[in-house]
């Protein structure tokens, strides 16, 4: 009897320490809904670095001088980071949501836009580059440099602090992170995610479509290694660290989207097979913002976005004809 109230004790006492963990998860992912909902609103609030409560305070950072208002940042509107603007009239107040999105097709746009994080961060006081569809752009930088920072904003996750954005709708766009997501599922389901089957035909997408999806990532000899487009496995541990990055660049091909952002994305996958991707890219129309530090990269590449990690950047088109030419922190 006192073994049995012992061990119950004791499971009631790591029951309690999991309960603690469960609130902890519960309450971050009460701040991750709270925050979504802001933002579907169009009033996104977050505790500033800054002391906005004190209009008097500034920071002095690697980005210049910045001054504390109530109603938001005192930044410098200037296009060029080369030489930061010090003019009081070339300054401008910036604040979260502040921006403007323009719903275009076949560009992307930075007009005087900040790089600011929502903690108020700021990376990059002013980008001002377009990018129209048949532009590749290979983005670098060193770690902490804005490169995520950037497509956050791009992608509406992060709120806009000033300036001008035009991109095209969200289902135009689409990311491919150096680890993809492996769903439950099918091997089907690898494929089209986030669709359905029912989306796929919807699409009329047939197997012998999704079998090429396959081929293009030279990928196909997994549907008789797996079992067919029904095996269900826990892909994340089946699939190799390549397999699953060729997996993702299927999803691209199927989605098909106008631009594609492609973080590391080939990191794991060999120099030939990673070249027939960005040409089948190419073929499709899809135009890339690639990070990535691959020399092998350059040649599917119009422009570069360097970020310097110190508030500056530098937006040029790539000498393909030049042996010096170099990127990366």
């Amino acid at each position: 009897m006192m073994f049995k109230l012992a061990e119950a004790l004791g499971r009631l006492a790591l029951a309690g320490r999991e309960m603690t963990r469960l609130a902890g998860f519960t309450s971050r992912v009460d701040m991750l809904l709270n925050v979504l909902n802001d933002l579907e609103n169009g009033k996104y609030q977050r505790t500033m670095i800054l002391d906005m409560n004190n209009t008097n305070q500034t920071r002095q950072g690697n980005s210049g001088e910045i001054n504390g208002k109530i109603n938001g940042l005192l930044l410098s509107a200037s296009s060029s980071l080369s030489s930061p603007s010090t003019d009081e009239d070339d300054l401008v107040t910036f604040q979260p949501g502040a921006g403007k999105i323009e719903i275009r097709d076949n560009l992307i746009r930075f007009k005087r836009v900040p790089l600011v994080t929502p903690n108020g961060d700021i990376l990059i006081k002013c980008l001002d580059f377009e990018v129209p569809s048949g532009t590749n752009v290979l983005v670098c930088g060193p770690n902490g440099c804005g490169k995520s920072s950037l497509f956050r904003i791009l992608g509406e996750l992060w709120p806009l602090w000033g300036g001008k954005l035009i991109k095209p709708e969200k289902g135009k766009l689409f990311y491919v992170p150096q680890r993809p997501y492996m769903t439950i599922g099918t091997l089907r389901d690898q494929v089209i995610y986030p669709d359905r089957p029912a989306d796929a035909r919807r699409k009329s997408f047939t197997d012998n479509d999704l079998e090429e999806l396959l081929e293009n990532v030279q990928l196909k000899y997994i549907l008789e290694r797996e079992g067919g487009w029904e095996s269900q496995q826990d892909w994340m541990d089946v699939l190799s660290g390549g397999e699953k990055q060729r997996i993702a660049m299927s999803r691209l091909f199927y989605h098909r989207p106008q631009f594609a952002i492609l973080d590391e994305c080939t990191s794991a996958v060999s120099a030939d097979v990673e070249d027939n991707i960005y040409r089948r890219c190419h073929e499709l129309g899809i135009t890339l913002f690639t990070v990535s530090h691959r020399k092998s990269l350059w040649k599917h590449h119009d422009y570069s976005l360097h970020m310097d990690g110190r508030g500056f950047y530098e937006f040029k088109k790539i000498n393909h004809e030049d042996p010096n030419t170099q990127f990366g922190s």
